[in-house]
C-alpha cells in the first residue's frame, strides 16, 4: 500500500507541559527530521500549528515567554466555563499567518470535542483559530468554542493523543507524550488542582491504547513535576523536551536514516 506521507509527528495535549514538544521538534531538526503531516491535540495543536505555519521552536516558546493563565484568561460565571481565553486567542490570531489550515506550510490534524453528541472530530480544513481554541478549552475550566453552532472542548477528552488518524497514512509516526499525571502526595490540592487532576485521568485512559503504535515514543521525565498552567517555566519544560527526545533518537539511529529526507 501506498502512504501519503514519510514522515508523521503526534503531539500529545498537556496543558503547559505541551511547551516539551517544542524541545522535541528542536532535537529532530538537529537530527535532519522533519515531519511531512502534523497532528496535534491541546497543547499539542498550538505547538504544532505554530510550527507548521513557519515558526521555529524558539520563537515559539518566545511567543509564550510572557504568558501567565492571569494574563489570557479571564472570570467568567456562565457559558460552560469558569474562565474564557478571549485574550490568549486575540494573541494567537495577531500570531497566525495563516487564517486556514490550507494556508499552513505542514499539513495539520487538529482533534476536538463535539459537547453535543459527545465524540471525537479531527479538523484539516478551513479556518483554522477557532478549531485551535477548541481543541484547547478545557472542560468546566474554559468555556467551549463554538463552531457551526456546535460547542467545542479539549480533544483530550476522548483522544489525547492523535496517532491513529496518522498511522495509515504515515511511514513512520513520532508521538510526543506529555500526559502523564503522577503527583506529589504532599502537595496540598486546590481545586483548580483536582479539576486538572481529574481531567489529566481521564486523558492517560485514551493515550494507552495507542503509544505502541508509535514507530518512535518520547515521554520526557519528571514532566508531571510541571502543572496544566506552569507557562513560566516554559524554557524548564522546553529543554525537558529537547533532552528526552535527544536520549531517545541517539538509541533509534536505525529509524532517523530511513526517516531523512
Amino acid at each position: 500500500m501506498d502512504l501519503k506521507y514519510k514522515v508523521g509527528l503526534a503531539l500529545s495535549g498537556g496543558g503547559a507541559k505541551g511547551f516539551a514538544h517544542a524541545g522535541v521538534i528542536q532535537a529532530l531538526e538537529e537530527r535532519g527530521i522533519y515531519p511531512d503531516v502534523i497532528a496535534g491535540t491541546s497543547a499539542g495543536s498550538i505547538v504544532g500549528s505554530l510550527y507548521a505555519d513557519g515558526y521555529s521552536p524558539e520563537e515559539i516558546i518566545e511567543f509564550f515567554n510572557k504568558t501567565s493563565f492571569s494574563k489570557f484568561a479571564t472570570l467568567t460565571g456562565a457559558n460552560g466555563g469558569l474562565f474564557r481565553i478571549d485574550n490568549f486567542k486575540k494573541a494567537l490570531k495577531l500570531m497566525f499567518r495563516a487564517v486556514n489550515f490550507e494556508d499552513l506550510k505542514i499539513p495539520m490534524y487538529i482533534n476536538a470535542t463535539d459537547m453535543v453528541h459527545g465524540k471525537n472530530v479531527f479538523f484539516k480544513s478551513g479556518p483554522l483559530l477557532d478549531v485551535v481554541i477548541a481543541s484547547c478549552s478545557v472542560p468546566i475550566i474554559f468555556e467551549p468554542e463554538v463552531i457551526d453552532h456546535i460547542p467545542y472542548s479539549d480533544g483530550g477528552l476522548i483522544c489525547n493523543f492523535p496517532v491513529e488518524i496518522l498511522r495509515h497514512q504515515c511511514e513512520y509516526v513520532i508521538g510526543v507524550n506529555v500526559g502523564p499525571a503522577d503527583m506529589d502526595e504532599k502537595k496540598k490540592l486546590t481545586i483548580l488542582d483536582m479539576a486538572q487532576r481529574t481531567y489529566f485521568f481521564i486523558r492517560r485512559a485514551n493515550v494507552l491504547s495507542v503509544k505502541d503504535k508509535c514507530d518512535i515514543l518520547i515521554e520526557p521525565p519528571s514532566i508531571d513535576k510541571y502543572g496544566m498552567f506552569d507557562a513560566v517555566k516554559n524554557h524548564e519544560i522546553f529543554q525537558l523536551g529537547y533532552d528526552a527526545a535527544i536520549n531517545i533518537l541517539d538509541k533509534n539511529t536505525e529509524h532517523l536514516d530511513l526517516m531523512k529526507r
